[in-house]
């Protein structure tokens, strides 16, 4: 199992943390995301996405043959985009 951590730029208007586990072929990918009113601690985004990913309250699951830190930083990215703008974070 390999476990892997992304957070948003500044870039975004919300930031996002996004935690990823990798095993057995399959990327698990759990999401925590701050309000306009809240301001971003990755510690704290990382305790809550890991908490998430957890307990199972997943945002994406894709199965991956290989999954290298540019492969899910490229999935994260993408992710973290989505929620900042949706405001779902578990699918």
């Amino acid at each position: 199992m390999i476990m892997y951590r992304f957070y948003s730029g500044a870039e975004n208007k919300n930031r996002v943390s996004v935690v990823g586990r990798y095993s057995e072929g399959i990327l698990t990918i759990a999401v925590s995301r701050c309000s306009n009113k809240d301001h971003f601690f990755r510690k704290k985004g990382r305790y809550i996405a890991e908490g998430r990913l957890e307990k199972g309250k997943t945002y994406l699951i894709k199965p991956l043959e290989f999954c290298d830190v540019k492969t899910f930083v490229d999935i994260a990215k993408q992710v973290a985009y989505e929620v900042s703008i949706n405001k779902k974070v578990i699918s």
